[in-house]
């Protein structure tokens, strides 16, 4: 039986969660509710909301992971993500309502979601209390013990002392020479219960690492393996068995999760059509109406971009520049005669990149990922950075991790490009609905403090 802290924390959490939950619904039907006598909960649909919610609760907590305390390096990130799990829970009762067709109070939902968000916390943050009282008392943290060193030890040991969730139930322990490992593990154990061991696989030989698995099976602690290859150790590794081989499953990006695949989806559609049905629907006939009095042309412009998996599309923008042969060879400068007084603003608000959620409702791009470029340009990038075909592995986005950061418009420094470029192999490597949200926040943020 697993018997670390984080364990019995996540088993903790997922109860007063479900309690909360219910302890929320039940007091926002009384305030939405106490005035009306003919309201009766077991004679409307309510009950089948409450249903809905609880099982959809379970399934959502657990693909979003967040009982998995040790995957997350800091609380604020942690409590992050539980309020994104939340907001996402909000939505997905909304279409549930649409889907079904039949009305729910949407006063009631607002009263139930905010008293389960505030609730939650709360509650996470009195068990905290009560168990960390307990640790003190019994004078017993778990002990993580690191085998090894380099670059990624080094980095293993900071996530687990520096920002970790749960220091509070656990203590570090280094052994950095491999002649008396065992010895050390001993003296270990008899101050604190080692629940896991980590170590770096370079450094051991095959017949070493036998023998550590042995010790750990006989003194129910659990090995952590630490791969040292910086391109492997960068994306999300999962494992196989083939017989009675293991194998290292090393998929190109999350998204190959079909279960992944479909939340971004359903994002990128949601967002598009909010977009395109608040705001779309108005600024294009003033653009158009701008864009066609001040140039002669046509009002959207059509270039071919690179997708997923290197196919090529047509990717929409509202027209910046006047009509010219140039437009698919050379690519637009600060100070570009090209651009028309319209493109000028445009641009510069972002504007111009409205027309490509139609691209995100037809499929060909995403809300968020890497900026598709022009055929010519991945062909030339190509060439210059090894791996820069991995940005190709996802669909292309409006906006990007690599914009947020500061890397938008033209390419004139190998060394911009570099950064951009990492900056889109982590996005594609370490996807998540948590970071697609941030980067769209920062998006709309740097578009107002842009145009301000």
């Amino acid at each position: 039986m697993n018997k670390s802290h984080k364990y019995f924390l996540g088993i903790y959490y997922r109860f007063i969660d479900l309690i909360t939950l219910n302890i929320a619904f039940f007091v926002a039907a009384f305030i939405r509710f106490k005035e009306e006598e003919s309201f009766g909960f077991f004679e409307s649909k309510y009950l089948t909301l409450l249903l809905f919610i609880n099982l959809s609760w379970i399934i959502l907590s657990h693909a979003q992971k967040i009982y998995n305390i040790f995957l997350f390096a800091s609380r604020r990130r942690y409590f992050l993500r539980v309020i994104v799990v939340v907001i996402l829970q909000l939505i997905i009762t909304i279409a549930f309502n649409g889907l079904i067709k039949t009305y729910y109070s949407r006063l009631f939902l607002l009263y139930t979601f905010i008293g389960f968000g505030s609730s939650m916390l709360f509650g996470r943050f009195i068990i905290n209390l009560i168990y960390k009282k307990y640790i003190a008392k019994k004078s017993q943290k778990n002990i993580l013990v690191l085998i090894g060193s380099g670059f990624f030890m080094d980095d293993v040991k900071s996530f687990l002392t520096e920002n970790a969730i749960d220091n509070d139930f656990q203590s570090v322990k280094f052994i950095d020479n491999l002649n008396n490992i065992f010895l050390d593990l001993n003296k270990f154990k008899e101050e604190s219960p080692i629940s896991e061991i980590y170590i770096n696989v370079s450094q051991f030989t095959g017949e070493l690492v036998d023998e550590l698995t042995t010790y750990c099976d006989n003194n129910f602690i659990r090995l952590r393996l630490v791969l040292d290859w910086q391109k492997i150790s960068s994306k999300q590794i999962e494992t196989r068995k083939l017989s009675h081989s293991t194998v290292l499953n090393i998929p190109l990006t999350p998204l190959d999760d079909p279960y992944n695949m479909l939340l971004k989806r359903g994002f990128d559609v949601f967002f598009s059509s909010f977009v395109i049905l608040l705001v779309f629907s108005w600024l294009f006939p003033i653009l158009a109406l701008l864009i066609k009095i001040t140039s002669k042309g046509p009002v959207f412009f059509k270039q071919k971009r690179t997708g997923l998996d290197n196919k090529e599309f047509s990717c929409w923008k509202f027209r910046s520049m006047t009509v010219n042969q140039d437009s698919d060879k050379i690519q637009a400068t600060k100070d570009d005669k090209r651009i028309t007084k319209v493109g000028q603003f445009i641009r510069r608000t972002s504007l111009d990149e409205f027309p490509q959620f139609i691209n995100v409702i037809k499929g060909d791009m995403s809300v968020v990922g890497p900026r598709p470029h022009m055929l010519k340009h991945t062909e030339e990038y190509s060439q210059l950075i090894g791996n820069f075909m991995n940005r190709h592995a996802i669909k292309p986005g409006i906006t990007g991790l690599a914009q947020v950061k500061g890397y938008r418009g033209e390419i004139d420094d190998p060394h911009l490009l570099s950064n951009r470029i990492r900056l889109d192999r982590f996005y594609v490597n370490n996807w998540s609905v948590y970071m697609d949200l941030k980067i769209v926040f920062y998006t709309i943020f740097s578009v107002f403090k842009d145009h301000k």
